[in-house]
């Protein structure tokens, strides 16, 4: 295998080049495809350097200017002179196979990198004292950058693209609502599509919060499911629970199944007719969950992440939830840093994928003696990183749990009611608070 020349396309990149030199506007239709690095030979990779150059600077592309360019930068005789230049024209008649051509070199490319991230992947398990889990973590991020984004260069756009970005977004938006299309993945709940503009969007970091017992795993849950029956496909990371546990959860929304008789081995011929149902109706839904001892190492969640998203198994991922996500052999002297690491890793993730991430978080007890008061911001724990790169934050707040009497400034009980709060909405509106409704039970929400 040393011996073997990495994968390149020589005369493919010498007709490139060509027709850029040739056409003058052949360059806007492979500018964004191809980076000088795409290019193996060292000589291409400065003339295209210099073209790009000469695009930035508004000046014209052609054999001459490219060929004052790199005599200016002094790189001119180690590509091969003037006359190495002059015959790049030569290797092709026209730009009509430009794109094709790019292709090519690009595949080249991408191949030359997959070698290349492969051996280091070799090297990186081989070394000593190397953490299995960072090392494999690392791998799946450059795997999918590969994949998804070819290996190209960050991009720089101006703002009149940007623009223009946006209103073809908008545009594609109010087509799907006209077709009857989704514009977001539905919540369950119509008032909460309502303040969210539809529903959760690709890549918001939603933050759920809510103090001990306040349901955020059955509203995760109820989350999952309205997204799965929309078609959505979603992975359920549960560090709390295993997948036992939230199946169960699932089954006992059915109130004709009593969670005594589930737990306890005494279900009688009804209620397992019952529970045949209600599996029967949840069978088919695109949910999977991870929820074994790897569930809460932050590396192994994007791992799993990125590659159901390869495979197109991945709409909407939840994890359940923050405190005990943990991030391997790295240290952090203080717990906010580690949280602040752990926010911008999912955000990042978040975009990098393309989906909402619905992250559940513990808000602080309140002390002794304190009234009960609705949740805020500085009630997260280490709030000011969530704060900072969450996009959306709920608060799950239930007044009946801390006083069984309490009522609503209307007198109206709690009981059976909760408040669900958008305290914070990156791109709408805030500090809005809905009422939900739950059963005795609380196994469903509406």
């Amino acid at each position: 295998m040393k011996d073997k020349l990495p994968p390149q396309a020589i005369e493919m990149e010498q007709a490139v080049l060509g027709a850029i030199l040739l056409e003058k506007e052949a360059l806007q239709d492979i500018e964004s495809l191809l980076v000088p690095d795409d290019f193996y030979a060292p000589a291409h990779i400065e003339i295209y350097k210099a073209i790009l150059a000469l695009r930035h600077n508004n000046h014209p592309v052609d054999m001459l200017t490219v060929t004052e360019e790199l005599s200016r930068t002094g790189k001119l005789d180690g590509c091969g002179g003037a006359f190495y230049i002059s015959t790049l024209t030569s290797m092709v008649a026209s730009a009509s196979h430009l794109q094709y051509h790019a292709l090519i070199v690009k595949e080249k490319a991408d191949a030359r990198r997959l070698i290349q991230l492969a051996s280091g992947l070799l090297r990186d398990i081989y070394t000593a004292g190397n953490d299995f889990y960072e090392v494999r973590e690392q791998f799946e991020q450059q795997f999918t950058s590969l994949l998804t984004a070819s290996g190209t260069q960050g991009r720089v756009i101006p703002l009149s693209e940007a623009l223009n970005n946006a209103v073809r977004h908008a545009a594609h938006i109010e087509e799907l609502k006209k077709s009857g299309q989704l514009i977001a993945i539905p919540t369950g709940i119509d008032a909460l599509d309502k303040a969210l503009d539809g529903g959760w969007r690709s890549p918001e970091l939603i933050v759920l919060a809510g103090r001990p017992s306040m349901g955020k795993t059955q509203f995760a849950l109820w989350f999952a499911k309205a997204a799965a029956a929309h078609k959505k496909n979603v992975l359920f990371t549960s560090i709390e629970m295993d997948e036992r546990q939230l199946a169960g959860r699932y089954i006992l929304e059915d109130d004709r199944i009593r969670q005594s008789h589930f737990r306890g081995g005494e279900m009688d011929a009804e209620e397992w007719a019952a529970l045949h149902e209600t599996v029967s109706g949840l069978w088919h839904l695109p949910i999977q969950i991870a929820s074994d001892h790897k569930a809460g190492q932050l590396s192994n969640i994007k791992a799993q992440a990125r590659r159901l998203k390869r495979r197109g198994e991945l709409d909407l991922l939840m994890i359940d939830y923050l405190t005990m996500i943990r991030t391997g052999g790295q240290y952090f002297e203080k717990r906010y840093l580690e949280v602040g690491h752990i926010t911008l890793e999912l955000k990042n993730l978040a975009k990098e994928l393309g989906i909402p991430i619905i992250l559940l978080a513990q808000l602080n007890r309140l002390p002794a003696g304190q009234p009960n008061r609705k949740p805020v911001m500085s009630d997260l724990r280490e709030s000011g990183n969530i704060e900072q790169d969450a996009d959306i934050i709920l608060f799950l707040h239930k007044p009946d749990f801390y006083t069984a009497d309490a009522c609503d400034n209307d007198g109206v009980p709690w009981k059976g009611r909760g408040m669900l709060i958008v305290a914070k909405q990156r791109e709408g509106e805030r500090s809005l608070t809905l009422v939900y409704n739950h059963d005795t039970r609380y196994k469903k929400i509406w």
